[in-house]
């Protein structure tokens, strides 16, 4: 029975990374920008879970070059999936490029909230700067040790040498602004991670809309589990199968979504802005801050006032 418990908790989980997932790809945020960043760049965007056992039809499909598209038909990218799997594991935490054999560069960074990977953001296959090979000899012998025939390589290699050219200092640009972009979409998985959802049981939607009424406040979970009128024992039980979170992780983040906003918006003291939002130490508001969103407060403040383009880049 406990075995069978915890498959279902795991379940469940995976269940809620995935909703998350799918919100953000069918987000409006996401889609303009995509078509934004493919048309300024002439380089292809994708958004893939960081979970590659999750398939989705609202994935959106990789763009691949003709060659790409070419050798794919021929079954000669079996190297290529066992980067991309590379590629998603090495960026589940910084950003991370790959080439592939043909001398094309991939380039991933994650979209991350609360400590966790939720997906990565993802260019299409470039050939940047001089990351391809002089001579098509090199890209030929792992063709052909892949099985394809001397002919279809004939027709690939005419591919191959189609395929336009990146300057390295604009990739480079473009990478810098998909970095910013990426952490847009880590700010907004914490805005629908801390949302309502139809499925919440009336206390817990009772609960969040307490907290967020208070939150300036000492908020302890006696009072709000007398407010909704159930025991704690219970709230406790129901919340965190509902939210995957526990109250107090619920309060901070909601605190520090409210302490970005001031951020921006507001001139005071850090100080001054912990305490507003109803944190009860300095130490604590710093450590909450950097949990949920990855920098500190004072990195935050900084990269969002400097510039419209490089608010919050990850270092690269």
């Amino acid at each position: 029975m406990l075995t069978h418990h915890r498959k279902l908790t795991m379940n469940d989980h995976r269940s809620a990374e995935e909703r998350i997932y799918l919100k953000l790809v069918e987000s409006p945020l996401f889609q303009t920008y995509r078509e934004a960043f493919m048309n300024a760049t002439g380089l292809s965007l994708t958004l893939i879970p960081f979970n590659e056992n999750f398939k989705t039809s609202a994935q959106p499909n990789e763009f691949l070059t003709p060659f790409c598209e070419r050798a794919n038909q021929c079954n000669a990218c079996s190297g290529c999936t066992a980067a991309n799997r590379t590629l998603r594991r090495l960026a589940g935490d910084r950003p991370e490029t790959i080439t592939c054999f043909a001398g094309m560069q991939e380039t991933g960074i994650p979209v991350r909230a609360g400590g966790k990977t939720i997906a990565i953001l993802k260019t299409g296959q470039a050939v940047v700067g001089s990351s391809r090979p002089m001579d098509f000899s090199e890209v030929k012998e792992t063709l052909v040790d892949s099985g394809v025939p001397l002919t279809e390589c004939a027709a690939l290699e005419k591919l191959w040498r189609e395929i336009p050219e990146h300057a390295v200092k604009k990739y480079e640009g473009a990478i810098t602004v998909m970095a910013a972009f990426a952490q847009q979409l880590s700010d907004l998985v914490n805005r629908l991670v801390l949302e309502n959802t139809q499925s919440e049981p009336d206390p817990v939607v009772r609960a969040k809309r307490f907290v967020s009424e208070n939150i300036e406040d000492k908020i302890c979970l006696e009072n709000v589990a007398k407010h909704v009128g159930v025991s704690p024992y219970y709230f406790c039980k129901i919340f965190k199968q509902s939210t995957r979170m526990t109250l107090t992780e619920y309060i901070n983040r909601r605190r520090v979504e409210k302490a970005k906003q001031l951020l921006l918006h507001r001139r005071n003291r850090i100080t001054e802005i912990a305490y507003e939002v109803g944190f009860q130490s300095l130490s604590q508001f710093n450590r909450s801050f950097l949990k949920y969103v990855g920098v500190s407060p004072t990195g935050f403040r900084q990269k969002e006032t400097s510039s419209k383009y490089m608010s919050a880049v990850p270092a690269m």
